[in-house]
């Protein structure tokens, strides 16, 4: 169960991390196999999927993030203080998402057994046979930004990254230049 520990609302007295893990210990009691920590409440969707993860001045030049060249990077495996807690304090798997952006970061939290499974989302749209990639020894960083570029267009339009082919970067200017975002979003269902 993907399970949010705090709420991402500054000052709006919201669940803290303390809370979700006593509400996990009575999950684990229940039952439940495995916890994947996470983010609750949020106002953006940059509260749970960080922006610009692992992302240096190198790597800002080259997707063309010009506005990142002189900022730091965004750190990796931001969730892990939260797993940690609940490692601690619940016997139950607990899964690690957030941030997983270098083979060295997935390796070290499962090698230091902070985690017992890593997860990515984010980093499968850019790459979809990323897994693949990793089973077959890649090294580095992978090729997602974490920009959120998807994530804006999330109900507007279908998944799929907005940096590859670079194309997309235009039509994506182009889209938020027009307003398309202001505009409520749609879901297409498709009838039989």
């Amino acid at each position: 169960m993907k399970l949010g520990m705090f709420d991402a609302v500054p000052d709006a007295g919201g669940l803290a991390l303390g809370e979700s893990v006593r509400r996990a210990a009575r999950l684990v009691d229940a039952g439940l196999d495995a916890i994947e920590v996470s983010c609750n409440v949020m106002r953006l969707p940059s509260d749970s999927a960080a922006t610009y993860v692992a992302v240096d001045r190198g790597r800002a030049l080259a997707d063309l993030l010009v506005h990142r060249l002189h900022k730091d990077p965004g750190a990796e495996a931001y969730f892990l203080p939260l797993a940690r807690a609940l490692r601690r304090a619940v016997e139950t798997k607990v899964i690690l998402v957030g941030g997983l952006r270098r083979r060295e970061t997935l390796e070290a939290v499962l090698d230091d057994r902070a985690v017992d499974f890593v997860a990515m989302a984010r980093p499968f749209i850019r790459e979809p046979d990323l897994a693949r990639q990793l089973a077959d020894g890649r090294q580095g960083l992978v090729d997602c930004v974490s920009c959120n570029i998807c994530l804006m267009h999330e109900g507007h339009h279908s998944l799929r990254c907005w940096r590859t082919p670079r194309r997309r970067l235009v039509q994506h200017a182009a889209y938020r230049l027009s307003g398309g975002f202001r505009r409520a979003p749609t879901i297409a269902v498709k009838s039989d």
